[in-house]
């Protein structure tokens, strides 16, 4: 297992997929979380209350919740574009027939390319966290604030949330890779479902009331009920759009972790069963 590990490791070093999603994360949560927030509060009229409550959550003291608050709603769809490319690419390059012949079985060999991305997510989550960081402070200094910065148990927590968070969306889109056999169906499918259908569900499920358990296992509620409970404050109280209240923390977690297990067995069970040429 762990050969299989250093081969998928290596694979995915030499293709540029990782490097591009990290990148793109990373300035999305550089621009959306701390850059446009501080535009807005810098044009709002000085005597606006919401204006003081705005420069609170870009400030280093805050890091640790607004750096996470971008994880269910985009993160999640950018975690999820990683893990079907992750196994979605072998069938569209035609690479599993000969990578299969020459090392681990099939089972083995797709649960080293879920521990890799999984790796992967997680160094992405943990190079973001640090640009968080930097924003904050940038911004703490323009406006003269001290740095007041959150404990390292917050930090940890935030960079740990963000990690699980990352690889159950990852592990959901490298399913969807080897179920649909490719990347764009894959795509279309997951991020069809993850953004709209997803969200048109917990919508309802605020009008129908019988629909209200259907929330608590929705990926895009346990991810946003886990940074909810974080210290993120949630939509409903002017927050990040997909930050809920839905699950308990540990409720959230397990949540996440099933996911992780299901899609994992799935993708394990279908190539393991299914020829592949």
């Amino acid at each position: 297992m762990i050969n299989a590990v250093a081969a998928e490791g290596l694979l995915l070093r030499k293709r540029m997929a990782p490097v591009v999603i990290g990148i793109a994360w990373i300035l999305m949560v550089v621009g959306f979380a701390f850059v446009v927030p501080y535009i807005i509060y810098s044009v709002l009229d000085p005597s606006d209350t919401s204006r003081g409550e705005l420069l609170d959550i870009l400030l280093p003291n805050a890091v640790a919740a607004t750096s996470l608050s971008s994880y269910p709603l985009f993160g999640g769809a950018i975690m999820l574009i990683l893990g079907v490319l992750v196994t979605g690419s072998e069938y569209r390059w035609g690479t599993w027939t000969a990578r299969l012949s020459q090392g681990p079985g099939r089972v083995q060999v797709l649960l080293a390319k879920v521990a890799v991305g999984a790796i992967a997510t997680t160094v992405i989550a943990a190079a973001a966290a640090v640009a968080a960081v930097i924003s904050s402070a940038v911004i703490g200094a323009v406006e003269g604030r001290s740095a007041d910065w959150p404990s390292i148990g917050a930090m940890a927590g935030s960079l740990g949330s963000a990690a699980l968070i990352s690889a159950a969306w990852m592990s959901v889109g490298a399913a969807l890779g080897v179920i649909f056999r490719g990347t764009t169906v894959a795509l279309a499918a997951g991020l069809l479902w993850t953004l709209a259908l997803e969200n048109a569900l917990s919508g309802l499920a605020g009008i129908l009331p019988g629909l209200e358990p259907v929330r608590y296992v929705l990926l895009s509620s346990a991810s946003g009920s886990l940074v909810g409970g974080m210290g993120a404050p949630t939509q409903g109280n002017g927050g990040t759009p997909g930050v809920v209240d839905y699950l308990s923390t540990p409720a959230a977690c397990f949540v996440l972790v099933a996911y992780i297990v299901l899609s994992t067995t799935v993708a394990a069970i279908l190539i393991r069963r299914r020829d592949i040429s």
